[in-house]
């Protein structure tokens, strides 16, 4: 269904940049297609909807991450929904019992990855050959070229990271969840072991439980910690640029990051990101027995932040600050 929606999106892009105003068939949907996004834009519906996803994708890792007890009338609606939107492709090929955790971590890793690249591949891709098609003396160098071609899909890529980041990283980050079972032999004391959530076939504290977590940790380096590293140098190269009001070509491309929010707190999406971060996949690393520290720290993360929120102010729209 991702798959499906991107490349929809793309089509719909594609034929909304097409001079077809007044043609007889398309024309009609295309002008339709023009009165809404200038609604969507005056009502400022990218901040509220970014606000209502970030809220769904915290909600959704209640029961999972924090051993919270929902009624079955409120996880239904989030884990079917959770299902449509999932990652996890490994199981259109093979049944999740026939693949180890650490194939489907790869996949799920791996897969938005993939995505992303081929985006920025087909940017890439486009610019260049409109370049080999003009004629000489072209404007750039062909590099400058591909530089502007990776730009032009950047706007996806970080919508796309935006969605994955979250649960790509809590899955990620159930490499350490662990659950503990009582065993015995007759006539002997009870023992405690604990077996992986995820694959009740890997024991904990094993070398196979140990090469899922090294494989974890860089995961970690390329999901969590890079996509918040990423957001993060892109916004400070926009910096000048911002302050100075004079937009350029990676502002425009970054919009997605900065649009909605104050000149002054123009980095705000990077500490938006840090709290679902750690709200759905960080608290993981607190002990499975230890689950009601897990709901202190994310109660005081999300006290704070929404202190944070009032004082600050981010955004420019006063109804996205409440």
């Amino acid at each position: 269904l991702v798959l499906g929606l991107c490349v929809a999106c793309g089509l719909a892009a594609w034929a909304y940049s097409m001079p077809w105003r007044k043609e007889p068939y398309i024309g009609p949907i295309l002008r339709f297609a023009d009165r809404s996004v200038k609604y969507y834009v005056g009502v400022g519906m990218t901040a509220k909807l970014k606000i209502l996803f970030g809220f769904y994708q915290i909600c959704t890792v209640l029961s999972s991450t924090y051993s919270a007890r929902l009624p079955d009338k409120y996880t239904g609606w989030t884990d079917n929904l959770a299902n449509v939107i999932s990652v996890d492709w490994s199981g259109f090929f093979l049944p999740e019992q026939c693949l180890g955790y650490a194939l489907r971590l790869l996949a799920i890793a791996l897969s938005p990855v993939a995505l992303i690249a081929l985006l920025m591949i087909a940017g890439i891709s486009l610019r260049l050959r409109c370049w080999r098609a003009a004629p000489a003396p072209r404007e750039r160098p062909w590099y400058a070229e591909a530089a502007l071609g990776l730009l032009d899909l950047t706007p996806a890529g970080l919508v796309l990271i935006f969605l994955f980041v979250p649960s790509v990283s809590a899955t990620i980050l159930r490499a350490w969840s662990c659950q503990g079972y009582t065993t015995s032999a007759p006539g002997e004391t009870l023992a405690l072991v604990e077996y992986m959530r995820q694959d009740a076939s890997v024991e904990c504290g094993t070398d196979d439980h140990e090469s899922i977590k090294n494989l974890a940790i860089g995961f970690i380096v390329l999901w969590p910690v890079g996509s918040l590293v990423l957001f993060t140098s892109l916004l400070a190269a926009c910096y000048k640029p911002l302050q100075a009001k004079t937009p350029n070509a990676l502002t425009r491309a970054t919009a997605f990051l900065h649009r909605e929010y104050e000149k002054t707190w123009y980095w705000w999406e990077a500490v938006e990101l840090a709290r679902k971060l750690v709200l759905t996949g960080f608290v993981l690393l607190i002990p499975e027995e230890r689950a009601f520290v897990r709901l202190v720290v994310a109660t005081l993360i999300c006290s704070c932040y929404a202190v944070a929120l009032a004082v600050v102010r981010p955004y420019k729209r006063v109804e996205d600050n409440v």
